[in-house]
């Protein structure tokens, strides 16, 4: 029988001892900087409240506003399997519940996310380290300006980062303490983490097999790794369950996760199609549906959301099998993409919005910063103290899960809680190795960080697309009526000719149809070619431009032709219904029930 040991330290010796003054004052230096902390997260939201932006609900924020608002009231029913990850829209029913479905309450919900999630570094730091550590790492934490501006966003990302940190810290504490509490809370954590980021699977089963792994190691008793695995699952299955046993009770289907996973590897993973595609809409209302129908209609019949899901999945792994060079060639540049220093974001992007909330023009600390002294730091202390690779194992599987999927800055932001202690780690080992004059040290440093600088400055992909952006603005702007300045807005994104240009051409179009400005409009559909994601909108425009000329049979050809590209749009196919009621009864009848069929998936919220 294995004898129980007290403690596997994860800390090196070395790095035990912290300096006086940190020791001595630690929890008022804590404090002031947490209190920095929240103060930096107020001002930024006081700022953000006088710009357009403050009352308009972008699109992940919108569907989880109105699912949220759904719970509360008593009115959200749907028979499938949660499409997006569940729980942050239960968190927001909650809050709504207590107070009103406004959603100021969620923006100073995760401002307590924000701040909460800097002390977690302290204590990740500090468990690694030291207290010294830990307080410097809050302090970047604090300072790091993408974890400040998703403090203030209504969008789940602050939730999720600061559950990956608590992963991280029990995590952490566990291996240098083992705690039957701490385990328990660890499952809980990593099952709500599940259901906020659904990637977060993949540390399941990876996190219990390196803290058994370490306990084992350090010669603990079965009885302790038996219950301690009896808990991790026991904390799991209370996170867990509830959503399962909802996917079952409605779809009959326990699934674990949202069903969106085979529809984002696609639009990760296939070689035929730049996101956005053409036959699903770019809404998160709509999109998950889209994916459902064409799904259906490639297999000819009718599939679940949990079915389409793996007929995607299996779409990337057959493209991955007939052209594994071209394959792999897209997974090395999205594993470059990782430590860029810009990166996509299809929400916000936070240099643009410093335009117009002038906080954001503060130098605050960026990824360009963390990411070379981070993965310096991780890779110095691995070669020099092998219990970090144990986290950095757990860095690896996170971050390969980007890889496959997106590596989108609010789908990163959860590995700075990992990469912030180490770049501290890193940099106080390198003042160790100049106070020592140990100058090869000092040289194999200054190489890793110089290497990720260049990694991080290669040009890999178009980092000065800004079309999205525009065309975001000149919506904010149309909805508060500001119609001259949308319309400039669109007309730049037009000129720009980027990833999202054609959205900028559809939406001058309409407002050149909405004036009578039939030559304009046309003038501007045509910059939109077949193969783009706005070729389906663009062609039912088309037909109601050739309806309003009493032009019936080029109507009918149009709308055809849009459903032929997106054949999941059920106002287009409503708009053919009504054209052939007047000159075709038995036409009309059978687009009649391909509506039917088409509404028959859209029960999502």
């Amino acid at each position: 029988m294995r004898k129980k040991q007290k403690k596997i330290p994860v800390k090196p010796a070395s790095l035990e001892k912290p300096a006086q003054l940190s020791d001595r004052y630690s929890y008022l230096l804590l404090s002031a900087i947490l209190f920095l902390a929240l103060i930096l997260r107020i001002t930024a939201l006081l700022d953000l409240s006088n710009s357009l932006y403050f009352d308009f609900l972008l699109w992940d924020e919108r569907v989880y506003h109105t699912w949220a608002a759904k719970i509360a009231n008593g009115t959200y029913q749907s028979s499938s399997v949660y499409e997006m990850a569940p729980f942050p829209a239960y968190l927001m029913a909650f809050i709504y519940k207590i107070f009103s479905p406004d959603i100021l309450y969620i923006r100073i919900l995760n401002i307590f996310f924000g701040v909460l999630t800097c002390y977690l570094v302290y204590l990740i730091g500090k468990e690694m380290a030291n207290r010294k550590i830990g307080l410097f790492a809050c302090l970047v934490a604090c300072l790091y300006k993408p974890f400040i501006f998703y403090s203030i966003v209504p969008l789940k990302t602050s939730l999720s980062v600061f559950l990956f940190a608590l992963i991280i810290y029990l995590f952490v504490a566990i291996l240098n303490k083992n705690s039957m509490v701490k385990v328990l809370l660890l499952g809980i954590a990593i099952g709500l983490a599940n259901n906020v980021r659904p990637n977060c699977a993949v540390l399941i089963p990876v996190i219990p097999l390196l803290i058994i792994w370490s306990m084992y190691k350090g010669r603990y008793s079965l009885k302790v790794l038996t219950a301690t695995l009896i808990l991790y699952i026991a904390g799991l299955s209370i996170a867990m369950s509830p959503f399962m046993i909802r996917n079952y009770l409605v779809a009959g289907e326990s699934a674990p996760t949202a069903s969106q996973s085979g529809f984002n590897l696609y639009i990760a993973n296939n070689l035929q199609y730049a996101y956005p595609l053409p036959f699903a809409s770019t809404s998160p209302f709509e999109q998950g549906i889209h994916f459902t129908i064409e799904a259906s209609r490639r297999v000819g019949k009718k599939l679940s959301p949990r079915e389409a899901s793996s007929y995607w999945t299996n779409e990337v792994i057959k493209t991955a099998i007939e052209k594994p060079g071209a394959f792999l060639w897209k997974i090395c540049r999205k594993t470059i993409f990782l430590f860029q220093k810009y990166q996509l974001t299809d929400q916000y992007n936070i240099s643009f919005v410093s335009d117009f909330v002038t906080f954001f023009k503060v130098p605050f600390l960026g990824f360009s910063f963390i990411i070379p002294f981070g993965m310096t730091g991780m890779v110095v202390s691995i070669l020099v103290y092998r219990r970090f690779l144990a986290l950095s194992t757990i860095f690896f599987f996170y971050a390969l899960t980007l890889i496959i999927f997106f590596t989108l800055t609010r789908y990163r932001l959860p590995l700075l809680t990992i990469l912030i202690p180490f770049s501290v780690i890193g940099l106080n080992n390198l003042l160790s190795y100049v106070k020592k004059k140990q100058i090869r040290k000092i040289a194999f440093y200054a190489a890793i960080v110089v290497t990720f600088i260049v990694i991080g400055f290669l040009p890999a992909r178009r980092t000065d697309d800004m079309t999205a952006y525009y065309n975001t603005h000149a919506i904010v702007l149309n909805s508060k009526g500001i119609e001259g300045q949308a319309i400039r807005y669109w007309e730049t994104s037009s000129q720009m000719n980027g990833r999202y240009s054609p959205f900028a051409n559809l939406s001058l179009a309409g407002k050149y149809y909405a004036k009578g400005n039939i030559q304009k409009a046309l003038h501007y559909l045509d910059k939109i070619s077949d193969g783009s994601f706005a070729a389906a909108a663009k062609y039912e425009m088309i037909g109601d431009m050739m309806m309003r000329q009493r032009k019936t049979e080029k109507a009918i050809t149009a709308y055809e032709k849009s459903l032929e590209i997106n054949s999941g749009q059920r106002k287009t196919r409503a708009k053919l219904v009504k054209i052939y009621w007047n000159i075709d009864k038995q036409k009309a009848w059978e687009e009649y029930d391909k509506l039917e069929y088409i509404s028959s998936f859209y029960d999502i919220l």
